[in-house]
C-alpha cells in the first residue's frame, strides 16, 4: 500500500511504496508548498511505473519481455527509448571489458541493425535483463523531473541499494547514509552524500547467488559488497554490478575510465 504524509513543521513530504521496480521505495521531498511536492512526486511516480512496465522482463506485457520472445525468431524494431538504452548498455559492456552484460552470458550475440533500430538475439535462450541498469536509469529520470520543478532538497532510496540526493539534509551539510552489513546487522561504513547518487551491490543472506561472472558464467559467491558514488546514477548502478561480477579481479583497472566521486569495497 502506498503511504504519503506531509509534515508542515519541517516542510517534508514522505512517500513510501512497498514494491516498485522489485524493491521498496522511500522518498523525502522538502519544500513549503505541499501541493507542489505532491504534484512533482505524482509525476515522478508515473514515470517510474512507466519504466517498470517497459523494462521488467518478468512482466509478459512489457516491451522487454516481448522483445525477448520475438527477437529469438526474427529482428524486432525497438522503441526509440529502448534502443537508446540498449546502445548505452553496449557502451557500458565495452567500458567494463564485458563484465556488465545485460544478457548475463553473451552480449556479442545481440545483432544490432542500426538503420531500422532493430535487434536479433542470435543465440537460443538469450534474453535481455536490465536488473543492473534500470534503477540507475530511473533515478536519472527522477532527478531530471525534480530539478526541473525546482526541488532543492530530496532523498530517493530504492531498497537501500540505489540512492539519489538533491542538496543537503535540512539539518546538516550532507545526507549521511549508513551501509549495513547484512550478515550481522552492524554498520559497515557511513557515506556523506550531497547532490549525488550511490549504488550498493553484493551478496546477502536472503539473496546470496544473484550475480554472475559473465566471462566464466559462474555465480559470484562469498560475502562481498561494494558501493560506488557518482553524479551519474546509471554509472553507479552499472559499476557496482560489474565490479562484483568481476569476481577475483577485485579492483579492476576499468574503473579508472569513469569519473567517480568515490568507491568503497565494504568487504
Amino acid at each position: 500500500m502506498r503511504y504519503t504524509n506531509y509534515y508542515p513543521s519541517s516542510g517534508m513530504y514522505h512517500v513510501s511504496i512497498p514494491l516498485l521496480m522489485g524493491t521498496r521505495l522511500d522518498v523525502l521531498l522538502f519544500g513549503d508548498d505541499r501541493q507542489l511536492s505532491e504534484d512533482v512526486w505524482n509525476d515522478a511516480e508515473t514515470e517510474l511505473r512507466r519504466l517498470e512496465k517497459m523494462l521488467n522482463r518478468f512482466d509478459h506485457e512489457s516491451e522487454v519481455a516481448k522483445v525477448n520472445i520475438d527477437a529469438q525468431f526474427s529482428s524486432v524494431r525497438l522503441s526509440d527509448e529502448l534502443w537508446g538504452i540498449l546502445l548505452d548498455c553496449r557502451r557500458y559492456y565495452e567500458l567494463t571489458d564485458g563484465y556488465f552484460d545485460i544478457t548475463l552470458s553473451d552480449f556479442g550475440k545481440i545483432v544490432f541493425m542500426e538503420e531500422s533500430r532493430s535487434i536479433l538475439l542470435d543465440k537460443y535462450g538469450l534474453m535481455l535483463d536490465f536488473g543492473g541498469y534500470a534503477k540507475g536509469y530511473a533515478l536519472k529520470c527522477v532527478h531530471k523531473r525534480f530539478a526541473g520543478a525546482g526541488i532543492e532538497r530530496a532523498l530517493v532510496n530504492f531498497g537501500n541499494s540505489a540512492v539519489l540526493t538533491l542538496g543537503t539534509h535540512p539539518y546538516g551539510d550532507s545526507w549521511p547514509v549508513c551501509i549495513e552489513n547484512p550478515y550481522d546487522g552492524t554498520i559497515s561504513t557511513k557515506i556523506d552524500l550531497c547532490n549525488t547518487s550511490m549504488s550498493v551491490s553484493g551478496n546477502t543472506p536472503s539473496n546470496p547467488e544473484h550475480i554472475v561472472n559473465t566471462k566464466t558464467s559462474e555465480i559470484v559467491r562469498g560475502n562481498r559488497m561494494v558501493a560506488v558514488v557518482s553524479d551519474n546514477p546509471v554509472d553507479a548502478e552499472v559499476l557496482t554490478t560489474a565490479w562484483i561480477a568481476s569476481g577475483d579481479e577485485w579492483e579492476p583497472d576499468w574503473m579508472e575510465r569513469f569519473e567517480l566521486k568515490n568507491t568503497y569495497k565494504i568487504r
